[in-house]
């Protein structure tokens, strides 16, 4: 079955025509949201719409059934409910359709004649041509073809993340969240009760993919584990997968079987699971998109040892704790790189690592630093607190915070707040990702910024990391840097030559 994959799911990821049955005129209806998505989003391919009781929504005439349609369907997307589904089903795949997303939701999760009905669905499937997804999703994102086709208005940031998951509301939820903090998606399916395409099938899809780098995948419980496994393993060396793990718990297992029908698998067999096969885990659906986005951004420490930049000793302090947490070293500067740095900082810098900027407004000081210890052969990664997003806090502070309703006053004169002022903060931001970027390809070595927001600055920041990654806090900063290191690691094992 999966000799053909990639081949069968460019029909679902990169269709030429789709099918829309349950189509409707009534708003409130997934038969008009799930098209009037797509058509939004501006995909190009041909639209059909299928319903016996209608004749035109969108403006197109409606088929009475998917075999009154005159071209072929690579995609079908079933909005019925879940009672009406089978003899559709029988008439897709005597159609020829080439994939069938079934959003319906009343199968194997809900348990008795639920799962009757999926077998029955599953049976037909089984021995066709034809490949379902679902049913019980939220269908499916391309950002190469800007398809989206789901159920909800979700406008997710093209980029180089796949990602499968067992839930349609988180995983739609994330792309969303991701728009946010500038997380970019190659492609997005909600694997729903996996009656026919399984975890295993969408990974080997984005291994073989090109428009994606980093694998990004949540599951409640493994079907066809084996197979997981085996794709898992071979697809590991090639790309990154970041994996969260939910139903851990008796509590989350039970709720995942009621969502997804997913059987949970105990948490020390995934996590055997994980290690042998060089997954990367993530605890939080947080830590999901903060890995997942550097992964896509910036390279992978070649070791464990961290230069540390700071505007202020006490972030430092806090961020060696963190990366001691992680098994990360805060190395220890030879004199050569201590007496460089000597030459551009004051006289009273704390001499050690981290390097405290004590404060210092002159960006040329900053910049310095940075490559200085960037190019010391004693660091393998850099973490950069403050400059970095710095400019935007200053704005929302002076715009947000208790200086807002002194701007009017005589303390502080309106005129030093200018537009003029701000846009040049804003170019600092700039000029240090510019910098940031040319170090990282210079050295090869990963740089991550941490910025400290104030209420409303970060977002600016955080939606333009399509070549750097910025977090909130150090604790972020440390725990993605170290996913960076585990995976780089784990490829050291995987291709040393063996003797």
């Amino acid at each position: 079955m999966s000799e053909n994959i990639s081949e069968q799911l460019q029909y679902l990821f990169e269709p030429r025509s789709i099918a829309i049955i349950g189509a409707s005129n009534v708003k409130m209806k997934w038969g008009y949201i799930v098209p009037a998505n797509i058509l939004a989003g501006g995909w190009k391919g041909k639209l059909y719409p299928v319903n016996p009781k209608e004749t035109e929504i969108f403006d197109r005439g409606v088929y009475k059934s998917v075999l009154d349609i005159p071209d072929e369907i690579d995609l079908a997307v079933v909005t019925i409910p879940s009672q009406h589904v089978v003899p559709v089903i029988k008439e897709c795949v005597a159609k020829s359709v080439k994939t069938c997303i079934v959003i319906s939701g009343g199968f194997s999760e809900t348990g008795g004649e639920g799962t009757e009905l999926e077998k029955e669905m599953t049976a037909i499937v089984e021995g066709s041509s034809m490949r379902l997804v679902g049913p019980n999703t939220m269908g499916v994102y391309s950002g190469p073809v800007n398809l989206h086709a789901l159920m909800p208005p979700v406008r997710p940031v093209a980029g180089k993340i796949g990602f499968a998951a067992q839930s349609g509301n988180l995983g739609t939820q994330m792309l969303s969240l991701g728009k946010a903090l500038g997380v970019g998606f190659s492609r997005f399916v909600c694997i729903g009760n996996e009656a026919d395409l399984k975890a295993a099938d969408y990974l080997e899809y984005f291994a073989d993919d090109p428009a994606t780098e980093v694998i990004l995948m949540y599951i409640e419980g493994l079907r066809a584990a084996r197979r997981f496994i085996e794709v898992a393993r071979n697809t590991s060396p090639k790309k990154p997968i970041v994996v969260l793990k939910a139903g851990k718990t008796k509590a989350g297992a039970k709720a995942a079987a009621s969502h997804s029908a997913a059987l949970a698998a105990d948490e020390a067999v995934f996590e055997g699971v994980r290690k042998q096969t060089g997954m990367i885990e993530a605890d939080t659906t947080e830590e999901m998109l903060d890995i997942a986005k550097a992964f896509a951004a910036i390279p992978s420490p070649k070791g464990k040892r961290v230069g540390v930049l700071t505007w202020g000793g006490g972030w430092g302090v806090v961020t060696a704790d963190a990366l001691a947490e992680h098994g990360l070293e805060l190395v220890e500067f030879p004199e050569e790189t201590l007496k460089e740095l000597d030459s551009v900082l004051p006289p009273y810098w704390s001499r050690g690592n981290p390097v405290d900027l004590v404060g210092t407004l002159d960006l040329s000081v900053h910049f310095r630093c940075l490559e200085i210890v960037a190019r010391c052969n004693c660091v393998d990664s850099i973490i950069s607190l403050g400059t970095m997003g710095a400019t935007s806090s200053f704005q929302s502070f002076v715009l947000e915070g208790p200086l807002a309703e002194e701007i009017d006053s005589e303390r502080i004169k309106p005129r030093v707040i200018t537009p003029e002022f701000i846009k040049e903060l804003q170019k600092t931001d700039e000029a240090y990702r510019n910098e940031v970027i040319r170090l990282m390809e210079e050295t090869g070595k990963p740089i991550i910024a941490v910025s400290f927001p104030t209420s409303g600055s970060i977002t600016p920041m955080l939606a333009r990391q399509s070549e750097v990654v910025i977090y909130p806090s150090p604790e972020r900063g440390a725990k993605t840097l170290a996913a960076l290191y585990e995976y780089q690691q784990f490829l050291e094992r995987t291709l040393a030559p063996t003797r």
